[in-house]
């Protein structure tokens, strides 16, 4: 081999390593901030803009914090900023990484099970999961294809029904893709669903007399995918931006009611990036379609996100409440009460996302509420907390924690559920 030769390989070697190589949080440090004027919330609102500066929660008003995440280098930057503008800031954790492995520490306990129940599960895993189940309960488990990604994965639906369903029930998670919980808890719910009816529990029977359930545990499996390979806090999905080297859409704010119209971002190098138009995306076509096969069948529409425990109802676009607003947030506490009752349901707050927090428009909730007609139309954001237990975990919540999401959350859905039955 000639040296020229053997200088390329080398190169294409050290690429290959290079692209395959794992981004690391050392030393990035999640600050606590918690701004006293409306010119020191509408400061941070403007650095959200911007790549280096990780909002992982949202404000409203003074006096409420907010989480971000900041490398070193951002740090030192901000830092400067905080004072200059007299922001009180708090570091929450030091050392990012630290979390990072210890959650990676919690999934190897793990890692040769076969049961995903529980775990934080992998894309292909999933996908299994969802084909033994109907091929061990054809009479209760079937699933369907609602399309495909921009890196030709499946968004496979779990549907478990009976002979007597008649209402739909759509449930959804993973949307964002660093967040972990959301996918591990619809698997946990379609399992509690299939073996409760199974073994014959009065619950799991009443509601699948019912309902039939349409649940996708993973709307972004490409960006879910990337985050277990290479980049563990990635947010957007995976679909290259012409004319940006910035890859990815906000798939929550891509949805065509009220698209672009507050609390999202024109900008592709932005997290909360809208797209290049409303319902631009393959995994928010794929979810409209389906749901508009089935109109006037469908009695509820729930996304589960984290992380903050709040059970959220429309509107998130304006401030303006719906007619019914009164009748959504109490059938929304029932299902707080369900949460309380299986796990701690404390620190859980329900009521409309752009009162208690921010205005963040083309969410998948509104579109469902606002487009396709579904009355009961939520986003839960489950633990951890805001502050207290697990809070500065965020994101990066250990798998041992995922059971007791799942198991909370069941309750929460199946108290709801009941409550709005025939």
């Amino acid at each position: 081999m000639n040296f020229n030769l053997a200088l390329c390989v080398a190169v294409l070697l050290f690429g290959t390593l290079a692209l395959a190589e794992k981004t690391r949080y050392d030393n990035y440090k999640l600050v606590n901030l918690k701004p006293k004027t409306p010119l020191q919330i509408h400061l941070i609102t403007e650095w959200e803009e911007k790549a280096d500066f990780d909002v992982w929660t949202r404000i409203k008003t003074v006096e409420e914090s907010v989480n971000v995440l900041l490398s070193p280098q951002a740090f030192v930057k901000y830092s400067v900023m905080f004072k200059i503008f007299k922001i009180p800031a708090q570091i929450m954790e030091e050392n990012m990484q630290r979390n990072v492995d210890e959650q990676e520490r919690s999934m190897a306990l793990t890692r040769n099970s076969k049961n995903i129940v529980g775990r934080y599960a992998r894309y292909t895993e999933i996908q299994s999961f969802i084909d033994n189940l109907a091929a061990t309960y054809p009479s209760l488990v079937s699933s369907k294809i609602a399309g495909r990604t921009y890196e030709n994965r499946n968004l496979k639906v779990a549907i478990i029904k009976t002979s007597t369903s008649t209402r739909k029930v759509w449930i959804d998670c993973g949307i964002h893709a660093r967040e972990w919980v959301t996918p591990a808890t619809c698997v946990w719910i379609i399992n509690k669903l299939v073996t409760g009816y199974n073994s014959g529990d009065s619950l799991a029977r009443e509601l699948l007399g019912y309902f039939e359930f349409h649940i996708l545990p993973l709307v972004n499996p490409d960006g879910y995918e990337y985050t277990h390979t290479t980049t563990r806090l990635w947010r957007k999905n995976r679909n290259p931006n012409s004319g940006s080297s910035c890859i990815g859409t906000d798939l929550n704010r891509n949805y065509g009611f009220k698209w672009l119209t507050g609390g999202s971002s024109t900008n592709p190098c932005s997290d909360v990036y809208a797209g290049r138009s409303g319902d631009s995306e393959l995994e928010t076509q794929a979810v409209e379609n389906y749901i508009k096969q089935y109109p006037g069948q469908w009695d509820s529409f729930l996304t589960i996100h984290s992380y903050g425990k709040w059970w959220f109802t429309p509107y998130g676009y304006t401030q303006t409440l719906p007619s019914d607003f009164t009748e959504l947030n109490n059938k929304a506490k029932i299902g707080l009460a369900g949460i309380s009752a299986s796990g701690d349901g404390s620190g859980w707050i329900s009521g409309s996302s752009s009162r208690i927090l921010y205005i963040a428009s083309g969410g998948s909730e509104d579109w469902a509420y606002g487009t396709a007609g579904i009355k009961y139309s939520y986003c839960l954001e489950l633990r951890p907390g805001q502050s207290g237990t697990d809070s500065f975990y965020g994101f990066t919540l250990p798998e041992d924690r995922a059971p007791k999401a799942g198991e909370e959350t069941y309750g929460g859905i199946t108290a709801f559920l009941k409550s709005i039955k025939a």
